[in-house]
């Protein structure tokens, strides 16, 4: 990806950033995982509806300091937000808007 301004240091320093970025989500992702991979062991909703409102905190924050959404980026946020939707359902809470 190029940043029109030209400059070469620019263009490194949204690779970079965005790499930051999809480690952030990666991170976030796995934590969501792991809380759903929790879930088929141990069927405690209300665990669970607590885990996705924490994890559903932090997408919003993560997505707040996005700086463009790339597909790479826009796919890993969709990822996440489809494993919250399905932990919500599991423990039959919603998330407000």
């Amino acid at each position: 990806m190029n940043i029109s301004n030209g400059n070469m240091n620019s263009t490194f320093s949204f690779d970079a950033w965005e790499k930051s970025a999809l480690s952030e989500l990666d991170t976030l992702q796995t934590l969501v995982s792991k809380a759903l991979m929790k879930y088929q062991s141990n069927t405690d909703k209300t665990a669970l509806g607590e885990s996705a409102n924490r994890y559903m905190g932090e997408l919003r924050t993560a997505v707040t300091r996005i700086l463009k959404a790339t597909p790479a980026i826009q796919q890993k946020v969709d990822d996440i937000a489809d494993m919250l939707l399905l932990m919500a359902h599991f423990s039959g809470i919603t998330f407000d808007e």
